[in-house]
């Protein structure tokens, strides 16, 4: 059983950032607020991270730090003759991230919310393009 939960960061929260990526609040500020050019025309950052600049996979990659923590203490992993072990895991790599478990009902009715509690502090929202929960 595979679910494919994943974040969309176009909406990521600058404040939320700014209180809790560790580094130069200033330096973070400006990336924040870089923008990027098309054409020659500057487009300005209202939210989230510049799209296709170095620092977006970056942010949105430390915003997912302490998803994996939250999801271990919710299902942690034990023995015993008569436990069923959830099986849920996290696989991040960039600014992505898929979750299996032993279920889809797991996975749709016990993680999925706590992900979501989890993305929404930070501002963000799981993509429904992206998010696909298998049998």
């Amino acid at each position: 059983m595979e679910g494919d939960i994943r974040a969309c960061f176009d909406t990521i929260n600058h404040d939320w950032l700014l209180a809790n990526i560790p580094m130069d609040k200033t330096i973070l500020s400006q990336w924040l607020k870089a923008g990027y050019i098309e054409k020659g025309r500057l487009f300005p950052t209202r939210e989230g991270t510049p799209q296709g600049g170095i620092a977006s996979p970056v942010l949105a990659n430390m915003a997912l730090d302490g998803l994996e923590k939250v999801l271990s203490e919710k299902f942690p992993k034990r023995k015993g003759p008569k436990y069923q072990e959830p099986k849920v895991n996290l696989i991040r790599y960039a600014d992505d991230f898929v979750i299996t478990g032993r279920s889809q009902e797991l996975l749709e009715h016990e993680v999925r919310p706590i992900v979501e509690a989890f993305l929404r502090e930070r501002g963000l929202e799981l993509s429904p393009e992206k998010t696909l929960i298998t049998r």
